[in-house]
């Protein structure tokens, strides 16, 4: 009652020393007794304060362009296209060293370089095989200069793919995920339970891994369109020499057949004395069929 006493009084005090309408006196003397209503009683037990669990979310891959907040979009970062630029030729010149020497110079004419070198050398051809990597303003350049050269152009394949969507695509999911990192960096600093923390500290290590996969990732496609690929192969055929065959006169040849006919003699001969189990054999057979019949006979 002493509140309400107190409070009624003071609003009377107010309107007193503050000349209002009627209408303003109705507003505040309404004001007054709307808070009265409001105000707990003396004998009311205080409020329950309940702590509810935080369980950080789990990001997922589908749902990071969505959920992110000022995500960038693919109009902000497409900005220039992302063109990767590979190929193949085959060049058949006279002399494979010196074709070599002359890739050599226009590699490093165009700022080239080589990534992988092969020599090989077979019975029927030199070839050397080179995978160079060209700066790709100047990959054009170099494909006509490697052309111009003495030998014979034998195959050729020149690629480019267009991989810009794939590039923002990559690159958004990444900012989006560093935003998700920041606000769990945040909520870790907020954090009062040991179960949040541990929650938390495994969402940040999952999203750094994937952060750190998907920068791999956009090196790598910055890599493929800074430096186009060209597989260069130079290769030389070698001509196989035929044996002269010289025809022979009639002496050689009759001094030939003497020697054919004696070694087939000889070779009559041991085959003859080779075959003497059998005589011996075919000796014993006949002395017993004799034998047999001479008994008949009798």
């Amino acid at each position: 009652m002493k509140t309400i006493t107190l409070i009624v009084a003071f609003a009377i005090i107010m309107i007193a020393c503050q000349p209002k309408n009627e209408t303003e006196i109705e507003n505040t003397l309404s004001a007054a007794l709307m808070d009265l209503s409001f105000a707990p009683p003396a004998c009311s037990p205080p409020p329950v304060h309940t702590t509810v669990k935080f369980v950080p979310p789990i990001i997922k891959d589908d749902a990071v362009e969505q959920n992110a907040p000022s995500a960038p979009t693919k109009s902000t970062l497409a900005k220039h296209k992302k063109i990767i630029k590979d190929g193949n030729i085959s060049i058949k010149v006279k002399d494979v060293e010196l074709a070599k020497k002359r890739m050599d110079a226009i590699v490093k004419t165009y700022d080239a370089y080589y990534e992988n070198e092969s020599f090989e050398n077979y019975e029927y051809k030199t070839s050397y095989s080179l995978k160079v990597r060209v700066p790709s303003k100047q990959f054009e350049s170099f494909l006509q200069a490697s052309e111009k050269g003495e030998g014979e152009i034998i195959t050729k394949n020149i690629n480019a793919r267009d991989v810009t969507e794939e590039y923002v695509d990559r690159e958004i999911r990444l900012n989006s995920k560093k935003l998700f990192r920041t606000r769990y960096n945040q909520l870790l600093e907020k954090a009062g339970k040991v179960d949040d923390i541990l929650a938390i500290e495994e969402n940040i290590r999952t999203l750094q891994e994937e952060i750190e996969s998907q920068e791999g990732q956009l090196k790598f496609i910055d890599d493929q369109v800074t430096y186009s690929t060209l597989e260069i192969m130079l290769f030389t055929e070698k001509v196989l020499s035929k044996p002269t065959v010289s025809e022979e006169t009639f002496f050689q040849r009759f001094k030939t057949s003497l020697a054919n006919g004696w070694n087939m003699l000889v070779n009559v001969v041991l085959w003859c004395i080779m075959q003497w189990p059998w005589l011996i054999v075919v000796t014993i057979l006949i002395v017993m069929v004799k034998v047999y019949l001479r008994r008949r006979r009798k």
